[in-house]
Formats: C-alpha cells, structure tokens, sequence
C-alpha cells in the first residue's frame, strides 16, 4: 500500500482553523472506517491535511465525508481546494516546496507547534504514517540543504519530531542508545 496525502484548504485563506478539532476527530473516526486503515489528519491555520496507505485513490470518498462532517448541504469543491497525492515522492516534492516557501514566514513556527502537538496526540493510532512522515522530512531537510534554505527551524522541527519517536521507547537501554547516537557530539 501506498502512502497518500491529501491537503485541503480553503479557497479564500483566513487566519483560522479549517475545521473544529470535534470535526477532525469525527472525520478521522469516518475515514479509519471507510478507508480500513490508519488515517492522520493534521488541522492547520494552513489547512487540512490527511494522510493515509490504501493501494487506490480515496481522494471522493474523503471529500465526500468532508461534505458531511463540515459542510452539512454545501458542495466541498466550492469551499475547498484539494491537492492530492499518490505516493511518498510527490509527497516529498510538495513538501518541498511548500516548507521552502513558507519557513522564513512568521506561521511556520506556529504550524510546527500545532502539527508536532497534533502527532503526539495521534502517535499511538498511528505509528506506521508518522514513521513514514519521518522518513519524508529527514529527505525534506537534506533537499531543503542543496537549495540553500535556511534549515535552522527546519532542523529545529526535525528534531523535535525524532523526540516524539524517542520518548514513546519503552527500553531504558534502547532509548539510551538512540539518544547516544543522535547526539551531536558524535558528528563528524
């Protein structure tokens, strides 16, 4: 199965919440059924963003239960705009460029906070996608290098998004050794 993202948000940008945390926990609870597997959605002042592994594209079904669950009688396609990805490297390629844009702008240490405050909370339903999250940001940080981004709060973010991998470690002895090898005083 494939890693897939959707990212929606609205067509006219305003400082606020997409939808109400109740919402994103219906709609996660909807989709989890429907789709059959681990879905994370992160609510963002720059929108919604879902991720999921299913070998075929949910993107209707996942407007469709947006129609429901926020908009009630609207039609999602004139409130919302969908981007939506079908595997790890367009995943990567967005992100990219999204965080090149947006990580000298003033929001992109609140989105951080939210999004890491929203992945611990979400950790344990969903190991598997913040895994693969990981793996895209570790390659995000190194392609974001070779642009010449400053990399300082992308670093920062990275960090702390490995601290949530840790603290979850369960074996003193293991957890001291991913501790130990990540320390900076080791680094060439």
């Amino acid at each position: 199965m494939a890693l897939k993202y959707l990212h929606v948000n609205e067509r006219h940008y305003k400082k606020q919440l997409l939808v109400s945390n109740q919402q994103v926990k219906t709609l996660k609870n909807f989709l989890t059924g429907l789709i059959r597997n681990e879905v994370l959605i992160i609510n963002t002042n720059l929108g919604l963003e879902i991720y999921y592994e299913a070998d075929y594209d949910c993107t209707p079904i996942i407007k469709d239960a947006i129609a429901i669950v926020v908009c009630k009688k609207c039609d999602a396609n004139d409130l919302f705009r969908f981007i939506s990805f079908q595997n790890e490297k367009e995943i990567q390629h967005f992100m990219d460029d999204s965080i090149a844009q947006v990580s000298e702008m003033p929001l992109f240490q609140n989105y951080t906070k939210s999004m890491l405050h929203q992945l611990k909370t979400q950790f344990e339903s969903n190991k598997q996608l913040i895994g693969k999250l990981s793996d895209i940001w570790f390659e995000v940080t190194r392609n974001l290098r070779f642009k010449n981004v400053s990399i300082e709060k992308i670093k920062e973010f990275q960090d702390d998004f490995q601290s949530i991998y840790i603290s979850k470690v369960e074996n003193d002895v293991l957890k001291g050794l991913i501790l130990e090898a990540l320390d900076r005083t080791h680094v060439n």
